[in-house]
């Protein structure tokens, strides 16, 4: 009776034993449901939460961008329109000239599609009339001309990338020798046709 008491006691000790692994380990009927069922979320929600994707705001660049190229294709425009009543020399310089801020423009294009932002310039109308002699043409080119490279300037102390900013350096560099030229033609000597020591598109043509 002893043995079977304690073989019965030792028996009971197993089992308690077991169920309480089995409790601990999740045992039991509760275990389906707290292998299968997902974990509440934060919001008291079941699942996985939603993936939250920010709204891309457009770029200020971008902006920017899309003002210097209205400006700049308003400069291809007026002289395509003005170069060809020029005489020979200077039309061919004027044709020379619009080729250049063509690639300008297809520059400042390639820098948006870079930012990912579209291309959305403003139209800017040129107005060529009253444009009589080869002086009026001249000057009315050397103020589209300024007037771009006023523009650019501003863009660059704005942008927040720095290749865009580069690039602006450099096509108003260029525009800079696209003045010297225009003072040239409207009968600056070689010392008065230089750029000042910090162009900004705001100096007036020879004459004024």
């Amino acid at each position: 009776m002893a043995r079977n008491r304690i073989t019965w006691g030792g028996a009971t000790l197993a089992v308690l034993l077991i169920t309480g692994i089995l409790a601990g380990c999740g045992g039991g009927g509760s275990s389906t449901t707290a292998a299968t069922d997902p974990a509440p979320t934060a919001a008291g929600a079941t699942g996985a939460a939603p993936t939250q994707v920010a709204a891309t705001e457009p770029s200020p660049d971008g902006a920017l961008l899309n003002t210097v190229l209205a400006r700049q294709e308003a400069a291809v425009d007026a002289f395509a329109a003005v170069g060809p009543a020029l005489p020979p020399r200077l039309a061919r310089m004027a044709a020379y000239f619009r080729a250049q801020e063509q690639e300008h423009v297809d520059a400042v294009l390639k820098a948006l599609r870079g930012l990912k932002a579209p291309a959305e310039p403003a139209s800017e109308p040129i107005d060529t009339s009253g444009l009589e002699s080869e002086a009026d043409r001249l000057s009315f080119l050397y103020e589209v001309e300024s007037a771009t490279i006023n523009e650019e300037l501003s863009a660059i102390s704005r942008l927040e990338a720095p290749w865009p900013r580069s690039l602006l350096a450099s096509t108003v560099a260029d525009q800079a020798q696209h003045l010297t030229l225009l003072r040239q033609a409207l009968g600056a000597g070689p010392l008065a046709s230089v750029p000042v020591p910090f162009e900004n598109g705001t100096a007036p043509p020879p004459g004024e």
